[in-house]
C-alpha cells in the first residue's frame, strides 16, 4: 500500500526579512499619509494660527486613505496574493500603497 502524503515545500515567503519588509514600506505609507496634516496642524497651534491651512492637508490624507482602501482591498483577496504567505502579502501590498499614496499626494497635493 502506497500513501502519498502532501508535504509542502518550504514557504520562502516566511523569511523574517518580509516582516521587515512590510513594517518598512507600511510606515513609510502612513508617513507620507499623515505627516504633512500632523506637521501643519502641529505648526498651527504653535504659531497660534487658524487651522484653515490643515483643511487642504486633509483633504489630500483623506483621499489618500480612501484611494488605497479601494485598490487593496480587492488585491487583498485575489487568488494569486493570497496564496503568499501573510507577511509577504503585507510587504507586497505595502509597496502597492506607498506607489498610491505617493501618486496622490504629488498629483493632487498642490491643487486641493
Amino acid at each position: 500500500m502506497s500513501v502519498t502524503r502532501n508535504v509542502k515545500p518550504r514557504d520562502l515567503a516566511d523569511w523574517p526579512a518580509c516582516r521587515y519588509l512590510a513594517l518598512f514600506f507600511w510606515s513609510w505609507a502612513t508617513l507620507i499619509t499623515f505627516g504633512p496634516v500632523l506637521l501643519l496642524a502641529v505648526l498651527s497651534v504653535a504659531w497660534m494660527q487658524p487651522l484653515t491651512s490643515v483643511v487642504p492637508s486633509a483633504k489630500v490624507t483623506v483621499l489618500q486613505v480612501g484611494l488605497t482602501a479601494v485598490v487593496l482591498t480587492p488585491l487583498y483577496f485575489a487568488p494569486g496574493i493570497g496564496r503568499l504567505a501573510r507577511s509577504a502579502r503585507f510587504a507586497l501590498l505595502g509597496l502597492v500603497a506607498i506607489a498610491i499614496v505617493l501618486a496622490v499626494f504629488l498629483c493632487a497635493g498642490p491643487h486641493v
